[in-house]
């Protein structure tokens, strides 16, 4: 149950981050923004997890892996 949760807060971070990556006003790169917070606050949730043990440690590595692609798209589309 525990994993299910978490694969879901990461698409759900995913899917918001992607979206708002096209977007270019102000209130669009302030939504960016805060999406890159979200995804960084998964981040934390996530090593917590794994360092707690809630998570087994390959399913963290993948999210991990995709919380950091979706990280670096999102600072890529604010340094535009």
């Amino acid at each position: 149950m525990k994993k299910e949760k978490i694969l879901i807060k990461l698409c759900i971070a995913t899917a918001i981050g992607l979206m708002l990556m096209m977007s270019t006003s102000c209130k669009d790169r302030t939504n960016t923004i805060q999406s890159l917070e979200n995804v960084q606050y998964i981040k934390s949730w996530m090593i917590e997890d794994l360092n707690s043990g809630a998570i087994d440690s390959a399913y963290a590595e993948y999210y991990l892996t995709s919380l950091n692609e979706t990280e670096d798209l999102l600072i890529k589309e604010i340094n535009k």
